[in-house]
């Protein structure tokens, strides 16, 4: 579990969150959806203590490891040189073979080309699999569909599912309500410098996308050319 209690930070002259209050439950897949720069990825980094909140608490049960929107990898070395390195310095890593992972996430071909040769979706990719390697129970998302095709997002979408189905909790920042949709147990909605979490039971995509524009106080949405809806 994680728990956010009366949580407040600013940047230099911009206040992100105000005494907001969250918690996220084990085993669940959270999504947090609001307007592009609202603070999505400050939360993420404020869970994961690598920004320090200004006053509150934050409690986490488990570890948790952050996979960014822009992976930090090492360009100079091939997928298999990366997932070897982190192997021989990660304590936590996991006994498991990553065979099956490497074949879901379609990363069989890729493995022997350099990193600074993959797409930014590949990277997510090679990020999400050295994060399972590490074998962390708490995994917080940033972003980690906007920059796959509609196919590696279907794929991707169902192996978020298979790790919740094997108790990892997933916390993902998002902007893309469709995948919100499809993913989420719990809603979390970012606006006004506070949080507020709902339980997805939405019978439709079209009643779940009236509610999020209205909480959101959004007008409409954009469509990409990948036909996913995101919010502005």
């Amino acid at each position: 579990m994680i728990k956010l209690e009366n949580i407040s930070f600013s940047y230099p002259g911009e206040t992100i969150l105000s005494e907001a209050n969250l918690t996220i439950e084990q085993g669940k897949i959270t999504v947090v959806l609001g307007k592009n720069g609202v603070g999505k990825t400050t939360l993420l980094s404020l869970i994961d203590g690598y920004l320090t909140i200004d006053s509150g608490h934050i409690h986490l049960e488990e570890d948790a490891i952050y996979i960014y929107d822009q992976p930090h990898l090492y360009d100079y070395l091939s997928g298999r040189e990366y997932i070897e390195l982190i192997k021989s310095v990660s304590a936590n890593k996991t006994d498991q073979s990553l065979d099956h992972f490497i074949e879901h996430l379609q990363l069989t071909d890729a493995l022997d080309k350099m990193i600074h040769a993959y797409s930014l979706g590949m990277k997510h990719k090679l990020a999400l699999l050295t994060a399972l390697m590490v074998n962390y129970q708490t995994y917080l998302i940033d972003e980690p569909l906007a920059s796959l095709d509609p196919e590696s997002q279907a794929l991707m979408i169902t192996f978020f599912k298979a790790m919740k189905e094997e108790g990892k909790t997933l916390v993902i920042s998002t902007h893309m309500l469709e995948v919100a949709y499809e993913l989420a147990d719990d809603i979390v909605f970012f606006n006004d410098l506070k949080l507020r979490k709902i339980e997805n039971s939405f019978d439709s995509f079209k009643a779940f996308k009236s509610y999020v524009l209205e909480s959101l106080k959004v007008k409409s949405v954009s469509e990409e050319s990948d036909g996913n809806k995101k919010i502005k």
